[in-house]
């Protein structure tokens, strides 16, 4: 089957471009109308800062974004000493006009990469303005060739600053070709010269060719044999171009009259639709996973289906020779660019690796594109740099997701309605906002309002605010809108606390309170019982004894060998009774004594469980009674404290 070139650009949104050999697909290009291409245009800029540290220097031509000069990147008409100097060289200066080409497309997180070296290529040639030298595309590396096209370079007349390099379409092309194409660029230039002193910057000079120019310009190859174009204005402006500079080859492009459309009749929609997917297959059953990142791309080769039990190392080595071919040609469909990083799967044969290393560089010499290449090293992995002339397809038709932000991933419904509950809560604790709006993704906000109802109406009443929560299709998943109405009057402590905590807080510092007071009731009573047990001594003269040192017993008593705390609290009177020659009052109760209870506050009251209704019980004695109560100190200082503890 013959190759051929196909344009679909009956579409003004999308026009294509896809080159077919022998029904597959080997060449694609695409271009947008809301992402136009701004690569090889001119303009004429404004400097706006020189930084000394980048070298560099930010210029306004008129985008978005200031773009960035390099300085190695000025051509030296530019410095010049009323222009500026740094040291001992001249420099650029803020607010000088110059004429800058855009070598790399704008970025979310970087401006366009400018120069002011001019290039204007043409079909056969590339017009360099700012250089008198001419010479031959490095891609072309045969000696005989090479010595041919010098002999022809030197033949062509030229003028004064306008040099040339031979494109590699211009190989095998006649001196009357290339100097037709030189004169043809040599007089676009003079109109952009004429144009830039006219206009004042920022502002654009030149724009780049027609997609369909572009396409014959840049694609065009001597193997082609034969052009079809579905859109009569694309074909016109393609047989003007080629009858300027390839006249033999204007019969080549023919307009395209059928009605099933172009590349439907020649099956390119579905592999043109593997271009945007990470997963490439191949025949082996292997497969590629093309991970494009910020710093470089990735690309990982599996064995997948393909594995052999018999021979690992043969497997490996056939997947690795299909990959290579494979990769080199999603690197042309795709538009790869920058550092790219290829994990080839392991080989420990270094005549492999050789082998793998000489197809894959023999599959890169059909790029278009400047390739350095590097070797396979130990670990299986090769590293390459190829030139980005401008977006990858990927960039130029997708938007990133307004959910996960070109990450591939975004939090699950539970994390992103938790952490919105959390920024409304946080707000609401603080006390001084009346009234809270806050405004969610759809499937939030019902989430919100369906499962955490009962506690955004606590917040609500705890608070003595208002919450409205309402859905907004047009938020990201882990945005909100929080807008907030503060209060005139003073903010609303949490005495209670959220879920009773603060009240906890509060019944410990009442119980630190009270408890020296219950330990010094305790030690009065224990002291009173004991000097009623003593026998009475009448007083001596002399100094006088020493206190004995009260023994203060901790919290939490511990209990000791052989005790009940139940059952035996019965017995424990009768063993601590006092003599039966101590007379006993009369008027004395025998029934215990009744548990000192301390109060929590009354939220904490609120918040704590409803407790049993307990028996009435008599009145204890009063603080301070006599001494001569039959009932046991000790065991009136350990209900005490156990009622503490509760």
């Amino acid at each position: 089957m013959k190759k051929l070139m196909l344009i679909n650009a009956v579409h003004l949104e999308q026009k294509r471009m896809a080159i077919v050999e022998d029904g597959k697909l080997v060449e694609f290009n695409i271009q947008m109308a809301v992402k136009e291409p701004i690569t090889g245009n001119i303009y004429k800029g404004v400097v706006m800062k020189v930084e000394r540290g980048l070298q560099a220097a930010f210029v306004n031509y008129g985008g978005k974004k200031d773009g960035f000069l390099p300085l190695r990147d000025v051509s030296h008409e530019y410095l010049s000493d009323a222009a500026g100097r740094e040291g001992n060289r001249p420099t650029l200066k803020a607010g000088q006009e110059i004429l800058v080409q855009i070598l790399r497309e704008v970025s979310e997180r970087k401006g366009a990469l400018l120069t002011s070296y001019i290039s204007l290529p043409g079909r056969y040639l590339v017009l360099l303005p700012n250089k008198e030298s001419s010479g031959i595309s490095r891609k072309i590396e045969d000696e005989g060739d090479r010595k041919r096209l010098k002999e022809l370079v030197g033949q062509i007349t030229t003028e004064e600053g306008l040099g040339f390099i031979v494109r590699t379409a211009g190989m095998n092309r006649t001196k009357q070709e290339l100097a037709r194409d030189y004169q043809h660029l040599s007089r676009l230039w003079k109109e952009i010269q004429k144009q830039s002193c006219e206009t004042k910057g920022p502002a654009l000079i030149y724009q780049e060719s027609d997609f369909g120019v572009r396409s014959l310009r840049d694609y065009f190859t001597t193997d082609i044999e034969e052009i079809l174009v579905d859109d009569v204005e694309t074909f016109r402006q393609m047989r003007a171009y080629c009858k300027a500079v390839a006249p033999r080859n204007v019969k080549m492009i023919k307009l395209d009259k059928e009605k099933t459309p172009i590349f439907d009749r020649y099956d390119l929609e579905d592999q043109i639709r593997v271009i945007y997917q990470d997963h490439v297959e191949l025949k082996s059953g292997g497969y590629l996973i093309i991970n494009p990142t910020e710093a470089m791309i990735t690309i990982d080769v599996n064995s997948g289906r393909g594995t052999s039990k018999r021979n690992v190392e043969e497997t490996a080595f056939k997947t690795n020779m299909e990959a290579a071919e494979e990769i080199a040609r999603q690197l042309r469909l795709r538009d790869l660019g920058g550092l790219i990083v290829i994990d080839f799967i392991d080989m420990m044969e270094q005549k492999h690796n050789a082998e793998v290393e000489k197809t894959f560089k023999k599959a890169i010499a059909l790029d278009r594109a400047r390739i350095q290449l590097s070797h396979i090293s130990k670990f299986g992995i090769m590293e390459l740099s190829r030139q980005k002339k401008q977006s990858t397809i990927q960039e130029i038709s997708y938007t990133p997701c307004p959910h996960c932000r070109g990450r591939g991933v975004r939090p699950s419904l539970e994390y992103t309605a938790l952490t919105a509950y959390r920024k409304i809560e946080s707000q609401a604790v603080k006390g001084y906002t009346a009234q809270i709006r806050v405004g969610l993704p759809c499937e939030v906000a019902e989430y919100l309002l369906n499962q955490k109802r009962s506690e955004i109406s606590h917040l609500e009443s705890e608070y003595d605010m208002s919450i409205t929560i309402c859905g907004k299709a047009d938020l990201a998943w882990d945005d909100m809108k929080i807008d907030s109405t503060r209060r005139e009057g003073p903010p609303v402590l949490d005495h209670a606390g959220h879920n009773g905590h603060r009240a906890e807080e509060i019944f410990e510092e009442e119980l630190e309170e009270e408890q020296p007071e219950a330990q010094a009731e305790a030690e009065a009573q224990e002291g009173e019982a004991r000097a009623a047990d003593e026998p009475k001594e009448e007083p001596k003269e002399g100094p006088e004894p020493a206190k004995k040192r009260s023994h203060r017993r901790s919290r939490h008593r511990r209990k000791k060998s052989g005790e009940k705390p139940a059952n035996g609290a019965a017995a424990a009177p009768q063993a601590a009774a006092p003599p039966a020659e101590t007379p006993k009052p009369a008027a004395a109760p025998q029934a215990a004594r009744e548990p000192v209870r301390i109060k929590p506050p009354a939220a904490a009251a609120e918040a704590a469980p409803p407790r049993p209704p307990e028996a009435p019980k008599p009145a204890a004695p009063e603080r301070g009674g006599s001494p001569k109560n039959n009932e046991d100190p000790l065991l009136r200082l350990r209900k005490v404290f156990e009622t503490l503890t509760d």
